[in-house]
């Protein structure tokens, strides 16, 4: 394809009602409507085969002789949404070879029902993989295969406990090694069972026996995505790109363990990594916190990046989740504005879900791009124009995000720690996450995010990194950290940094332990609760808890605790310059009051003492501002979703450039201040040459 013809579709399920002539039209109209990508599901057509146990591939055929024709290209999505109509007959599954949850199947209602750990179900998987993709591969319509789609499983069956104790053994090499870490007294692997995890007194001594079962689930996930992956590229021949999806942003989700997903690790395994996103489905609704969306956006992005992998979005919600379901409607203005917030995190391909609506099961009448009747609808019309633009524009063409001013390090396993802190109940490591990720979003900085224990060159350069809620730091980790900050990094950190490393233990001299005590300047005495601290005059509260610290000779107080008269008060926010760098830090988890209102005086406290360097942004509360670059040109995407004007003044555009906004071919010359005048609900791209 042309490189600068965006990759762009939606997903067109292959129903057993549709006749050609409806396939020949909505695949005509897509073409039209400027989509040259589409992805098919179900691959397989069951109701055209003979018995329950064949795969037939004929309807597939059909539509992709018609993507032929028309000049799209057709991802095969081969496993996720529906394993009858994919994989695994209902006919074949025993009560066996299903999926078990301890907590009952409820909670595992919207997962996959057969056990991919079972042998038999695996059999299953290969014998389709086999045939589908023998049969399909030599199309010409072909562009790659989707081979897990929403990556997501949870099962405590008797299969997956006998490679959850393989794994224990890897992971410990002896029972002895186990025993002494856990504080138990077993004599070999296989009487290792997470059914009793939970218990007071099993955690009592350690946290590691619950710890160790979830961090197992998601590197079990990763294994089968590496399973999945291993399959097609045998039957495909490499012939073509494989493709898996995350169930994106999964890390903020409010229960990280019932999808199992550590996207970080499973970005790694396919050829492209991919994403799927509901805004305002199943309760969520960021009309009014665009900075969440944002940050829900741009986490899978960073995972793909950080695995060096292209990145695909292969599901945006079109429209209403279902029949009875207020609040999850669509606008076009809406729709178009999360297509360009999700390009601007750097996707290199994008689909919607889905084209046409539900026409029967639990999301009937949901979804969609047309009316019933097959016909284009207004949020069709709305897509199909930004694309004239999208591809008419050679700003997109081998474009990727720019460098982030700051990082937010976080990881899969800190967030289990930090949850099996509350005993799995009302975690806010999510929240505290996004507090920060809003300060910097609100001062339009550009905002990337890393893996803590996975820190890299390339972050390393980056001019600021936060760890929100980061309770658990390994030394490795640590060590990490001193490097980054010696070389010229700002850290900035709040509440309980490194009260644990990765066995669960604190460190014995005090948290949070020698070497990020002498990174940041401090140490911990004592906490507290319902306090607040002072800064510039004005009294903030220190949200959840506080804690008592004592600070190093050459450390800078910003700010004391509220404990009668500002010079009798504690340390509540330290700076400490380290070699060419510095850290800031926060006795308590700042990042909870971020999140409900930026308060000037904490956001000039904090980005006052940042480099200046980059583009940054005065704005409104509901404005989003993002970047890409390609070789020769910049891009800035600023999106008001206010029913009301916004004015924005940027700084940091290169002075006496000729900027051109995108849709209008309007001319903004940038100054040391650009004032943007941005129209209610309304979308702008703003391109300036390097």
């Amino acid at each position: 394809m042309d490189k600068n013809n965006y990759l762009f579709g939606a997903v067109y399920v292959i129903e057993q009602d549709y006749t050609d002539e409806e396939m020949v039209r909505d695949l005509t109209n897509m073409k039209e409507a400027g989509y040259n990508l589409v992805t098919l599901w179900p691959v397989t057509n069951p109701w055209l085969a003979k018995s329950s146990h064949e795969w037939n591939f004929d309807a597939t055929r059909r539509v992709l002789d018609i993507c032929e024709s028309t000049g799209l290209k057709a991802i095969l999505q081969l496993f996720g949404q529906n394993q009858a109509q994919e994989f695994m007959p209902d006919s074949a599954l025993t009560a066996e070879m299903e999926v078990h949850d301890e907590y009952g199947e409820i909670v595992n209602e919207n997962c996959h029902w057969a056990n991919l750990n079972h042998p038999v179900v695996r059999e299953y998987f290969d014998n389709y993989f086999k045939a589908a993709i023998t049969a399909l591969k030599s199309h010409p319509a072909v562009f790659g295969w989707d081979v897990f789609n929403e990556a997501h499983f949870r099962s405590d069956d008797n299969w997956t406990i006998a490679l959850y104790q393989e794994w224990l053994k890897a992971k410990y090499g002896t029972i002895e090694k186990l025993n002494y870490d856990w504080y138990r007294r077993y004599e070999s692997f296989a009487q290792v069972r997470p059914i009793k995890r939970h218990s007071a007194y099993v955690i009592w001594s350690s946290l590691l026996p619950e710890l160790d079962y979830e961090r197992f689930r998601a590197d079990n996930l990763t294994e089968i995505c590496r399973w999945l992956y291993d399959r097609a590229v045998k039957y495909d021949g490499g012939k073509h790109p494989v493709i898996i999806d995350g169930t994106s942003g999964q890390i903020i989700a409010e229960k990280v363990t019932l999808r199992n997903n550590d996207e970080f690790a499973t970005a790694h395994v396919p050829d492209i990594y991919g994403a799927t996103f509901y805004p305002k489905s199943w309760g969520k609704d960021y009309k009014d916190t665009p900075w969440t969306a944002a940050m829900y956006f741009s986490i899978p992005a960073a995972a793909a990046q950080k695995a060096h992998k292209p990145y695909f979005v292969n599901e945006i919600q079109t429209h209403t989740q279902s029949a009875l379901t207020p609040g999850s409607e669509v606008s076009p203005f809406e729709l178009t504005s999360w297509i360009l917030m999700c390009i601007f995190t750097g996707a290199s391909g994008l689909q919607l879900w889905r084209w046409r609506p539900f026409l029967h099961g639990y999301q009937v009448t949901g979804r969609g791009l047309t009316r019933f009747d097959g016909s284009p609808n207004e949020r069709s019309s709305a897509v199909a124009a930004l694309l004239k633009t999208i591809h008419s524009s050679g700003v997109f063409a081998d474009f990727m995000p720019v460098q982030p001013f700051v990082k937010i390090a976080m990881g899969y396993s800190g967030r289990l720690y930090f949850d099996s802190l509350l005993k799995w109940k009302d975690s806010f490591w999510a929240q505290d996450l996004e507090g920060w990720y809003r300060l910097f979003w609100h001062a339009g900085r550009s905002i990337g995010f890393t893996e803590i224990g996975a820190i890299n060159e390339d972050d390393m350069s980056t001019p600021v990194i936060v760890l929100p809620a980061a309770v658990r730091i390994s030394e490795d980790e640590a060590q990490l950290l001193v490097r980054y900050v010696e070389g010229g990094g700002t850290l900035i950190a709040d509440g309980r940094m490194a009260t644990i490393n990765e066995k669960a233990v604190a460190p014995p001299e005090g948290i949070p332990g020698k070497t990020l005590s002498a990174l940041f300047g401090l140490r911990e005495v004592d906490v507290a609760s319902g306090n607040a601290f002072i800064v510039d005059g004005e009294k903030i509260s220190c949200p959840y808890m506080s804690q008592e610290l004592e600070v190093f000779d050459g450390v800078e107080v910003l700010a004391k605790m509220d404990d009668g008269t500002p010079e009798a008060g504690s340390p509540a926010v330290v700076l400490h310059r380290k070699g060419k760098g510095q850290t800031l830090y926060f006795n308590s988890f700042i990042g909870l009051a971020l999140r409900k209102d930026v308060t000037p005086v904490i956001s000039d406290l904090v980005l006052s003492r940042l480099p200046k360097e980059g583009i940054s942004v005065k704005k409104g509360l509901r404005v989003h501002v993002s970047y890409i670059e390609n070789e020769t040109q910049k891009a800035m995407l600023v999106i008001n979703f206010n029913d009301k004007a916004e004015n924005a003044a940027i700084t940091g555009l290169p002075k006496g450039k000729t900027i051109i906004e995108l849709f209008t071919g309007e001319e903004v010359h940038a100054a040391a201040v650009t004032e943007l005048a941005l129209e209610a609900s309304c979308a702008k791209v703003y391109v300036w040459d390097k």
